[in-house]
């Protein structure tokens, strides 16, 4: 909600009365905007500190139940993979976080680097075993959604998504069989997502689009946000499952197209509703790109008969 102030949520929070607050402004948000918050006082003392603080962006809630964000960000802390939330500001949905020490990743501190891709499959792997989210989502109902909602708004439709739907619906009805068990999944892996410390810990971040489903989206969406190559591609699947498996790779390569097929559509809408100062368009036109990059890809139409 962007009528809501940093001054007006830190005024809410009870422990933070009477000390010294400082707040300055965190980069790297799309749709959100990020505080660093430092919390002045005697070590120890109840609410003293550096915490994080998120003002969600204005018509997120078209897209996101923060009610089921909140569940399932304090399932994946129970899981061992997630900062926890320590305030929860309603009806805005703002909320405080612990700051991490850590680094924040990026495409190229992944990709390339075999030590941190085990770490990173190894948090997704903990997360979908041991974190328990009520929520069922599915991707392809979300594509529906937005689809939907661009046409009511007018959005850009650049000329090739009639086409990519088309290739959507043959990945659906691929992906129907032999479908695994829905698990707890974070829903958008990019790597700024990931924090890593300097003991070598890494965190999950920012649960907006979570929730049980298709483990294999999650593998995708990882893939698909970093430029590894296909022997990565290969070892982000057996690191996951401790084996290769030629037919849940062929899974994961296909959820890598429908990963930019929601997004594509989503950054249009945002070109509608959105008032931040941030080119969706040419996101939307990247994603767009990949998608048919991808879909030209040899081993296509061989991972839609062998999923």
């Amino acid at each position: 909600m962007s009528d809501v102030t940093p001054e007006q949520v830190i005024a809410q929070i009870d422990e933070w009365r009477g000390h010294e607050v400082r707040c300055e402004v965190l980069s790297g948000a799309v749709t959100n905007r990020n505080y660093l918050v430092t919390v002045d006082g005697k070590a120890g003392s109840p609410g003293v500190g550096r915490f994080v603080l998120r003002i969600p962006g204005e018509g997120t809630e078209s897209f996101i139940d923060r009610e089921c964000e909140q569940r399932n960000q304090l399932a994946a802390a129970a899981a061992g993979v997630s900062p926890t939330v320590l305030h929860l500001i309603r009806p805005s949905y703002c909320r405080v976080v612990p700051f991490v020490e850590a680094e924040t990743l990026h495409p190229a501190t992944i990709a390339g680097r075999p030590d941190r891709l085990r770490l990173v499959v190894q948090a997704i792997r903990t997360c979908h075993e041991e974190a328990d989210f009520e929520n069922e989502t599915s991707v392809f109902d979300l594509i529906r959604d937005h689809e939907r909602m661009a046409r009511e708004l007018f959005a850009p439709q650049p000329y090739q998504i009639e086409w990519m739907l088309w290739v959507g619906q043959r990945i659906e009805r691929a992906l129907q069989r032999d479908e695994p068990p829905a698990v707890a999944c974070h829903g958008n892996l990019l790597s700024e997502n990931f924090l890593l410390s300097p003991q070598g810990r890494l965190w999950l971040i920012d649960w907006e689009c979570s929730g049980r489903a298709d483990p294999y989206y999650d593998l995708g969406s990882l893939c698909v946000e970093h430029p590894f190559s296909a022997a990565e591609e290969q070892a982000v699947l057996t690191s996951y499952r401790g084996s290769p498996d030629e037919q849940r790779y062929a899974r994961m390569m296909l959820y890598k197209l429908i990963v930019d097929l929601r997004w594509s559509l989503w950054a249009m809408i945002q070109c509608k509703t959105s008032t931040l100062t941030f080119d969706f368009y040419q996101y939307g036109l990247d994603r767009v790109a990949r998608f048919c990059d991808n879909a030209a890809h040899p081993d296509f139409e061989s991972w839609l008969r062998h999923v």
